[in-house]
């Protein structure tokens, strides 16, 4: 990662920023019209499925995004030459991601195909990093600061990018929740990069909106172009690069808990990877109804998911569900700020004022938008408790196994920390209990909604005899 105040820049930079965004905006936004004009002529179309008139869209959209963001990072080149190598292979990566995922728009790969193939996607980072030719840090934890992870984690980035890449892939099938949450999540990580002195981050974020925004405008409902896996997959191949690259992996992992959440649900759920539409039968989460209203299903066989456990309190619109989402993912954002604040701080020794500051403008803020957005309550509460769980394990950790003197795990000359490997592992019960409290907060939520749609049925039953 090159600091951005080692780099003197002055106004001028600012200015190449601007038009490098205004450029991408541009290029992506003359081109939706086009692809979604070619993908219909070709018959690459998608039911939407969320509406009773069942309309078709055009599919695979996000090839306007793969185009928009190569042809800006040429932008990008020429006027910050000296990022040459993380931004060649940083297109590489969400290019390569692509193109896996418009295969499996047209053949339809297994899920455990597309993990494989995103896996290998990694691995064009990982020859990089090895061959001196980028340089991956080792990643910075609040509480704990640089891990002694420098061995070890360039060979775990090409599962990183597949982790990043299906987990976006997977909070996708309602009109503008994907790029919605992408692009709520990147504003956050553009402000983190500012504060963790990231160029890398700085310069990645500005393009990925760049292209993302005008997407957003013909994604959005009603929607008249999907991504598709095209596009899903390069999203979280962008988001994967801004993690490696910009050293932000902390930052990046708190702006996707949303999709993280989603993920974990999903696959302990139905026990393996799966898309929203590779949900089906009695493992399916929702039930349209008239008017196009969408209900949570109560078949315990059905995967637990996001949408899920927002429609457990009731019946709600699309656009509706997706605002409840938008308003998570924007708190997922002001979780990222302030995990970036406590990384600056860990490593600059600093005070917590700012911190303490920022965090209470943003509880403030978040108390303020759960007023208006009720059925999303629980959920962040939820996701809240887990997280200052987590900074208190992180705070343990440091206190208390760190400090152990055990011997490294020697595996044919690779180094694993012990007490790091011991870490990861007392993470596992933890997430199992959150997982054991997020069913039963689920379950008493679904009672709730039949007992209140029950009573209601006795009130107007009651009032129609008299």
């Amino acid at each position: 990662m090159i600091r951005i105040s080692n780099l003197n820049w002055d106004i001028i930079e600012i200015f190449y920023l601007i038009i490098i965004f205004i450029v991408g905006f541009a290029i992506t936004m003359f081109l939706i019209p086009y692809v979604i004009k070619f993908m219909k002529k070709k018959g690459f179309i998608g039911i939407d499925i969320h509406k009773s008139s069942s309309p078709e869209v055009a599919e695979s959209g996000g090839i306007a995004l793969l185009i928009g963001i190569a042809g800006t990072s040429l932008l990008l080149i020429i006027f910050f030459p000296n990022f040459f190598n993380e931004i060649l292979i940083f297109i590489l990566t969400v290019v390569v991601s692509g193109i896996i995922g418009f295969i499996d728009d047209r053949i339809r790969l297994k899920s455990r195909y597309k993990v494989i193939l995103t896996i290998f996607t990694g691995i064009l980072i990982f020859l990089a990093n090895v061959s001196g030719f980028i340089t991956i840090e080792a990643p910075t934890i609040p509480f704990l600061g640089k891990l002694r992870l420098n061995i070890i984690y360039p060979i775990v980035v090409p599962i990183i990018v597949a982790v990043f890449a299906n987990t976006v892939n997977m909070l996708e099938g309602y009109n503008g929740e994907g790029s919605g949450t992408a692009i709520i999540a990147l504003i956050s990580l553009f402000i983190c990069s500012i504060l963790w002195d990231s160029a890398e981050g700085l310069l990645f974020t500005l393009v990925s909106l760049a292209v993302l925004i005008p997407f957003y405008f013909y994604n959005k409902f009603p929607a008249r172009l999907f991504p598709g896996d095209v596009g899903t997959l390069s999203i979280g191949a962008i988001f994967a690069g801004i993690a490696l690259f910009g050293s932000l992996e902390a930052a990046v992992f708190c702006a996707l808990l949303i999709h993280i959440f989603n993920s974990f649900y999903v696959l302990y759920s139905v026990k393996g990877f799966f898309e929203s539409s590779e949900i089906l039968g009695n493992k399916t989460d929702i039930i349209m109804l008239e008017n196009d209203q969408i209900k949570a299903s109560d078949q315990k066989s059905a995967a637990l998911t996001l949408p899920r456990l927002i429609l457990a309190k009731g019946p709600l619109r699309e656009p509706d569900i997706v605002k409840n989402i938008y308003i998570i993912s924007m708190v997922c954002g002001f979780i990222s700020i302030l995990t970036t604040l406590l990384m600056v701080i860990t490593v600059k020794n600093q005070d917590f004022t700012i911190f303490i500051i920022l965090g209470s403008i943003f509880l403030v803020i978040t108390i303020i938008l759960l007023y208006f957005f009720p059925r999303i309550r629980g959920i962040v509460i939820l996701m809240t408790i887990l997280i200052v769980v987590g900074y208190i394990y992180l705070v343990c950790i440091e206190l208390f196994i760190m400090p152990l003197n055990f011997i490294d795990i020697n595996i044919f000359g690779l180094i694993i920390p012990t007490n790091i490997l011991i870490s990861l592992i007392l993470v596992i019960p933890g997430l199992l209990a959150w997982y054991y409290i997020t069913i039963k907060y689920f379950w008493y939520e679904i009672k709730k909604m039949k007992n209140s749609l029950q009573s209601n049925v006795s009130s107007s039953i009651g009032a129609t005899e008299m």
